[in-house]
């Protein structure tokens, strides 16, 4: 995978580009979440639930491949027009699923909007960095701000979703239709903004250098093995949450909607201020550890609720993303102060976690419910949290 090589000229945007960057992440998020929680039920239409995680699997593992060329792409098309492409090939995929009654018309479309929709963010990603300075002593302040107003979307989208199935008696068809209408107005952004972007050096990832350099790294190894743990708990909350709630425990959409609503502003209340403290108080060991711990605790938890009480379940999934929130601005904020614009390997591989999490977590899952009940399937879960408690234990704090 690739990153940016900044030169002694600067090519940051007029502040003016700040908010049209991203206001584009924003509208990604909206799009990706809208959608998120219902996926793994779409799929569940054409294939049994205990299949579902290989779909998932297939089509990260072919995410993380891309990612490992996608260098070679972008010097012979440019990032603007790879941009623009995906979200077009995304766009069409998104709608057709909306129109999909047979597995071989929905799999394929569902593995293509899989794959474009990481690969969209990290080109828009490329635009982002050239937004972000030097200094790292307002890291977590800053991404927690973004994490905060992503979050705040991400809990919306998922309600408002959830009542556009409900509404249509349990029919995806507007969800998807209303998620890929979104992605216009993102091309039109791009276009009026960075349709003359100049492109950054490229340069690729070499996998094995990457993996050797970051395991030197004592920090960076233990902070980038909890954040992959933490994308394994987000892809069983994504994928096999929706199935569980309303699947097998008789919630309906909306219900599960108004849970999923209340879990996200979890993000939105603890996000910001974790991010603050951990930049001027205390650093981000002890909230890193304590949010592995939450969710490992509040993840069993989940195996042993059998109800559909959505007041229970709100407690139970506010309490899950009180963990998230904790270890997700601990990880990043640690892991950007650690390194700096020469780490090009460690950036490049660290890219790399969300798609890998979800091809180790789906064969976790997918195994798992070949021996298991489905409720115990979060207890598996919870025990994955365990090792990164003792990671986040190892690292050298900031404060």
């Amino acid at each position: 995978m690739p990153r940016t090589l900044h030169t002694g000229v600067s090519r940051r945007p007029h502040k003016r580009e700040f908010w049209p960057v991203y206001s584009t992440v924003l509208l990604l998020i909206l799009h990706t979440f809208f959608v998120a929680y219902i996926n793994s039920s779409f799929l569940e239409q054409f294939i049994p639930d205990t299949a579902v995680g290989l779909i998932y699997t297939v089509g990260s593992a072919v995410s993380v491949l891309i990612f490992l060329f996608i260098s070679r792409v972008l010097h012979r098309v440019g990032n603007y027009n790879l941009t623009v492409w995906l979200l077009v090939l995304n766009f069409a995929a998104v709608i057709g699923m909306s129109q999909a009654e047979s597995l071989r018309v929905a799999v394929p479309l569902f593995i293509v909007h899989l794959i474009a929709v990481p690969m969209i963010v990290f080109n828009l990603d490329v635009f982002m960095e050239e937004l972000i300075g030097n200094e790292e002593g307002d890291t977590g302040k800053r991404r927690g701000l973004l994490l905060t107003l992503g979050s705040f979307i991400g809990a919306m989208a998922p309600f408002i979703s959830s009542l556009v199935v409900d509404f249509g008696d349990g029919s995806f068809e507007f969800a998807y239709i209303i998620s890929a209408l979104v992605l216009i107005p993102i091309v039109f952004i791009l276009f009026k903004y960075f349709r003359n972007f100049n492109d950054p050096p490229y340069k690729e990832i070499q996998l094995f250098s990457a993996m050797r350099t970051f395991w030197v790294h004592r920090n960076v190894r233990w902070v980038f093995l909890t954040h992959f743990i933490l994308q394994i708990f987000f892809m069983f909350m994504v994928v096999y949450a929706p199935l569980y709630l309303v699947g097998h425990n008789g919630m309906s959409w909306r219900e599960f909607g108004v849970v999923m609503f209340f879990a996200q502003l979890a993000y939105v209340i603890f996000e910001y201020p974790a991010g603050i403290i951990a930049d001027k108080y205390i650093g981000e060991k002890e909230m890193m550890a304590a949010g592995f711990l939450i969710l490992a605790v509040a993840s069993s938890w989940m195996s042993f609720v059998n109800t559909g009480d959505v007041a229970l379940w709100i407690i139970i999934m506010f309490v899950l993303r009180i963990g998230a929130s904790l270890s997700e601005v601990t990880t990043e904020s640690y892991f950007f102060k650690q390194i700096n614009g020469s780490d090009a390997q460690i950036i490049s591989f660290f890219r790399v976690t969300r798609p890998l999490a979800y091809v180790i977590g789906a064969m976790l899952g997918s195994l798992t419910l070949l021996y298991l009940p489905f409720n115990l399937l979060f207890t598996v879960l919870g025990l994955l949290m365990v090792p990164a408690m003792f990671f986040a234990a190892q690292i050298k704090d900031t404060k």
